[in-house]
């Protein structure tokens, strides 16, 4: 059985329809408080995880100590519409928890990759602009 987490950040239909495909594996849901008793008595094998606040912006220490102690094998940020805008909160979680492969599920059911950070690319491009702000800081001196 899979160990699955999900992001809720999403519509309740886009949410039910991912349970559906994903069927019965061991999967763990960060959702908002004001939902929890709702879907808790709606899908009683899944474990929902109370973000403690109504978005995903600065979760308690907590929480993203319990999503980051586990490894899982699959992870989705759900979207209400075709593609998400304004989720570099929610990036900045998924980058904290441990996964094998991550994906967005839009509200048509899509699945989309989510690729792996590449820390060496990631370290060039810093480096790189680095460089460039080193060199035209020089020019701007002269």
């Amino acid at each position: 059985m899979k160990a699955i987490l999900i992001f809720k950040t999403s519509a309740d239909a886009t949410v039910t329809r991912l349970f559906q495909d994903l069927g019965n594996e061991n999967i763990d849901c960060l959702l908002p408080g004001s939902q929890i008793e709702r879907y808790r008595s709606q899908y009683p094998d899944i474990n929902f995880i109370d973000i403690c606040q109504e978005g995903f912006y600065d979760l308690p220490v907590k929480i993203t100590d319990e999503i980051s102690s586990k490894t899982y094998d699959q992870l989705y940020v759900t979207f209400s519409g075709i593609k998400g805008h304004n989720y570099g909160n929610v990036m900045e979680l998924v980058s904290k928890v441990n996964y094998r492969s991550a994906f967005f599920y839009n509200c048509n059911g899509d699945k989309t990759a989510i690729p792996r950070p590449n820390k060496i690319k990631d370290m060039l491009c810093r480096a790189y602009i680095e460089v460039i702000n080193f060199v035209y800081g020089l020019k701007g001196d002269q």
